[in-house]
């Protein structure tokens, strides 16, 4: 039987399991998928906006500024993605072969008096799809997942005068996972699921408008430690192995917790002239809590800890990232808005911590988008457009044993409407 306990087999095990219970919550495109809203989206993905009721996953206090008694906005996006490796020594290289991904989002809210306003957000700021292929040399630490997650956000802000608003959500967070890669040391394949992953926080956020042309917002989302605690690990391995000290058995179950960053936002939009517009926003996220995943299997003896080989951890020590953003929307006609926008989002992955599940670069970004109302303005149609790209890094993963370079880069399309009736 081969010697499963050994150092780099462990480390694979370990890998693949924190792997799973990493990608039930994070995008594994790059983390934090920014695309909450249609308008905001062609913009940059700027904060300072409260046309309609998108703004409450952005700063609940802005739904108190909505110009409409009611509003529903809805809107989706797809998502065509692409990451690269490359062994810098023998050249070897591979790139995955994605699904489209397609993000959503769903916002209403209602003015119940002239100060207090309620809303509801559902988002899914986490999720997609990565497939590097059964073949490919990085076989044995991932092939594919599907990441499928959804934030439930009830809200509430009160106006307490014509320039300045307060507001608080309550975040409910849900998520489900798949992921499947090989186990070529024993000649057989892992397929871990994950469809009961949830967690909790808030968001809280102040609004002021301190002239008609200025709009500030100040935002703050809690940290989400979201718990797997039903987890499950199928192992399609030689029947001889089954029972073994390694695999008590075939069908497996495991429970960890992984914390999510929070995120601070400073936004800012200033009207120029009457029909242009020019938002920013400042974006610092707290993944420097993150510093080590562990998991434990009910039966397996799969892990990497000495005195308890159920139960795994690896190390992650990611970093506090930022994003800087910037966007424009020119009103060409009454009906007819243009827009445009850049941003730079950092990652918060090292090199000595980069994997294939979370293939993560810092990140260039165009967007451009056009809007067009009708019927005064009480029914409004956006169209998105984003396209980035991640910078090429280097790969220097000692503890998966994982080397060479990876870039990527994705294209976005988004669409929405948007009712203000009254």
């Amino acid at each position: 039987m081969p010697q499963l306990e050994s150092s780099k087999i462990m480390k694979k095990k370990a890998f693949l399991v924190s792997f799973l219970v990493t990608i039930s919550i994070l995008h594994a495109g790059g983390f934090r998928v920014s695309l909450q809203g249609i308008r905001q989206a062609a913009m940059a993905h700027t904060s300072a906006h409260t046309r309609d009721a998108s703004i409450a996953f952005f700063n609940p206090a802005g739904i108190a500024f909505i110009p409409s008694k009611l509003s529903v906005s809805a809107g989706a996006f797809a998502i065509f993605g692409k990451a690269e490796y490359q062994n810098v020594s023998t050249l070897y290289r591979a790139e995955t072969d994605n699904p489209v991904s397609t993000p959503m989002a769903f916002n209403i809210a209602y003015k119940a008096t002239d100060k207090l306003s309620v809303g509801f957000s559902l988002t899914t700021p986490y999720g997609s799809s990565v497939d590097w292929g059964r073949t490919w040399a990085g076989k044995d630490l991932v092939t594919s997942i599907e990441l499928k997650s959804f934030f439930l956000q009830p809200t509430i802000a009160y106006r307490f005068n014509e320039w300045f608003s307060v507001g608080i959500g309550y975040i409910h967070a849900i998520g489900s996972v798949n992921l499947q890669k090989a186990i070529t040391s024993v000649n057989g394949r892992m397929e871990l699921e994950d469809k009961d992953a949830s967690g909790n926080g808030f968001n809280v956020g102040m609004y002021f408008k301190p002239t008609k042309d200025l709009d500030i917002s100040i935002a703050y989302r809690s940290k989400v430690d979201m718990n797997a605690v039903n987890g499950t690990a199928e192992f399609d391995i030689p029947s001889s192995l089954v029972g073994s000290s390694s695999f008590a058995t075939k069908n497996d179950r495991f429970s960890a917790q992984l914390p999510l960053a929070s995120e601070f936002t400073l936004g800012v939009t200033y009207r120029v002239l009457p029909k242009w517009s020019v938002s920013a926003d400042w974006n610092a996220f707290g993944w420097e809590r993150y510093e080590y995943l562990t998991f434990d299997f009910e039966q397996n003896k799969v892990g990497n800890t000495p005195k308890d080989l159920t139960i795994s951890s690896s190390p992650k020590d990611y970093k506090t990232s930022y994003a800087f953003r910037v966007g424009t929307e020119y009103m060409a006609t009454d009906d007819l808005a243009l827009r445009l926008g850049y941003y730079y989002d950092q990652s918060p992955v090292k090199d000595a911590y980069w994997n294939p599940e979370t293939p993560s670069t810092d990140n260039n970004a165009i967007t451009g988008g056009v809007g067009y109302s009708f019927f005064s303005k009480k029914l409004m149609l956006d169209l998105t457009g984003i396209y980035y790209v991640g910078k090429p890094r280097k790969i220097n993963n000692d503890f998966y044993n994982f080397y060479g370079e990876a870039k990527l880069h994705s294209f976005m399309l988004g669409f929405g409407l948007t009712w203000n009736p009254f």
